[in-house]
């Protein structure tokens, strides 16, 4: 078994050392784009502090995507300009559909956000330093379950490129498992600490498709994608148009380094692995805005709307609702912020709107390297206040 997980790594290495041959100097990417304004301008800037091939972004205001622009290029080599129909990775965009597939079956009755999660799993989720207090849903969501993300990029291989389903979550959760790690689990006990955590959207995945009888892709598909006509939106690389994917890409010593289109397995689809883009996006965060419609079409209800973009767990310093991050900038809830942020290997994406003004902004990149974290998220976070200024101009 080893040995075949050993053959199946090496030979994904070595097609991705053949990929990456096709490297382009970064020098040669942004003096190809003609500034038009001082707007363009400002973004050029800031894709080149950011290493950006392209940068997609739209504006939502007045139900309606007002107002979309790309820059760059979606495939350097081929020189293909990015558009707002250009798919992209979408990261951790998705954790916030995972968050609305759970409150869709939790209008059903399914459980309620208090259960214990090992009500549902087919094996026991507990941090073993605090065996007797439940995990439950309304944590999980709400990044309260004492998980931590440790050695998450193991797990990212194991599952995406070694194709393992599920049921080996528990091999790295449970102490008897073979690929577990005391670190795994936090110190502080579950609910009384925010922490980030893929590997707890995983588990929501999972229980997603237990819950629904269907995988975790065809669920977000039939009661997601389809109600809210986003054509362009999935989980599987096969489902989409082939021209539209963009390339992603990494950055490394001033050349990009282009990836393979890779696809999250179903194991990690919950935590990141959506593809969509600006066009498909802005319809998804008009529906949230309006609690739960789109287009005279409803697919939560206003209540559980409402829910999803409230802060859980406030006394713990949380900033999470259920499977949004939420921000308030002053004590009143009218200065309020609901939101998403992704990165994945060869992209990022920021997506979030102010509530008491009702207007969105959305944004995607083709390229993402861990290393230069801080310094794309600064690029990032600017280029989300130049978008909001420009929404008052509409």
């Amino acid at each position: 078994m080893k040995y075949i997980m050993l053959k199946k790594f090496v030979i994904f290495l070595i097609l991705f050392l053949l990929i990456g041959i096709n490297i382009v100097p970064a020098e040669s990417l942004i003096s190809c784009i003609e500034a038009d304004s001082d707007f363009d301008e400002n973004i050029m800037s800031l894709m080149k502090t950011g290493h950006m091939p392209s940068i997609s972004m739209g504006i939502v205001k007045n139900n309606s995507l007002i107002w979309s622009k790309s820059y760059g290029y979606s495939n350097i080599l081929r020189r293909e300009k990015a558009t707002n129909t250009t798919i992209y990775l979408a990261g951790s965009i998705s954790k916030t559909f995972t968050g609305l597939a759970l409150l869709q079956l939790y209008e059903k009755g399914l459980f309620d956000l208090d259960d214990d999660v090992n009500d549902y799993l087919p094996f026991s989720l507990r941090n073993p330093k605090y065996p007797d207090i439940n995990i439950t849903f309304r944590m999980l969501l709400a990044h309260q379950s004492s998980l931590s993300d440790y050695n998450i990029a193991r797990t990212f291989l194991f599952f995406s490129y070694l194709n393992h389903d599920k049921h080996y979550l528990k091999e790295f959760l449970v102490p008897d498992g073979d690929y577990y790690n005391p670190k795994i689990w936090r110190d502080n006990p579950p609910g009384k600490s925010q922490y980030y955590s893929n590997y707890g959207f995983e588990i929501l995945g999972y229980l997603i498709e237990i819950l629904s009888n269907e995988s975790y892709e065809d669920y977000c598909k039939e009661n997601i994608f389809e109600p809210l006509d986003m054509k362009d939106t999935s989980f599987r690389v096969e489902e989409l148009d082939d021209e539209k994917l963009v390339t992603p890409y990494i950055y490394f010593k001033r050349i990009y380094i282009p990836l393979p289109n890779y696809e999250m397995s179903s194991a990690n689809a919950a935590a990141g692995g959506l593809r969509t883009n600006v066009v498909d996006l802005s319809k998804y965060l008009i529906m949230h805005i309006n609690r739960g419609e789109y287009n005279g079409v409803k697919i939560l209800n206003e209540d559980s709307a409402d829910l999803m973009h409230t802060v859980q767990y406030p006394d713990n310093y949380g900033r999470f609702g259920l499977g949004w991050q939420v921000w308030k900038f002053n004590e009143s809830e009218e200065d309020r912020f609901s939101g998403h942020t992704g990165e994945v290997p060869g992209g990022a994406s920021f997506m979030i709107y102010n509530d008491n003004e009702k207007i969105g902004v959305i944004y995607f990149v083709n390229q993402f390297t861990s290393k230069l974290k801080i310094v794309e998220l600064f690029s990032s976070l600017i280029v989300s206040q130049i978008l909001f200024e420009k929404a008052k101009g509409f």
